[in-house]
């Protein structure tokens, strides 16, 4: 089941499913997510996840899940139908083809375990567009 916490005097922007099964890292995110003014969804197994991410469409998935790699590659190719935000695994990758075979699958971001929180943050608004400029107006002029 989804649970849905944020700061009741603000607008959320984004809307961010973590998929973990490590629920000693699941509150850590959620703060990490929710001080960027993020409404945060979490699932810890996969039918619920693929459920959430078709109801919702996330903006953003975070997948920190200790499967085996054909039941990952599987889940990320789920998910990536049910919804069009990004996805970034948080795996425990031995080899780079470990690292391609999820990215294949569609995972957009493939982050090796430890991930340093800060590391993983500036990952995920990157995904999200924060930081980038806003389009010029066609009808504004440049000056050079």
């Amino acid at each position: 089941m989804a649970t849905w916490k944020t700061d009741i005097d603000t607008i959320p922007l984004h809307t961010v499913l973590i998929v973990s099964d490590h629920p000693e890292n699941v509150s850590a995110l959620e703060m990490l997510f929710q001080q960027r003014n993020c409404i945060v969804l979490t699932e810890t197994n996969v039918a619920d996840a693929l459920q959430t991410a078709r109801l919702v469409g996330p903006s953003l998935m975070v997948v920190d899940m200790k499967l085996p790699t054909h039941k990952r590659d599987a889940l990320l190719r789920e998910l990536r139908a049910a919804s069009r935000g990004p996805i970034i695994l948080i795996a425990s990758a031995n080899t780079v083809e470990e690292v391609l075979e999820a990215n294949q699958a569609g995972a957009d971001e493939c982050l090796i375990k430890p991930v340093n929180p800060a590391v993983l943050v500036v990952k995920a608004m990157a995904w999200l567009g924060h930081g980038q400029r806003a389009p010029i107006p066609a009808n504004v002029a440049v000056a050079a």
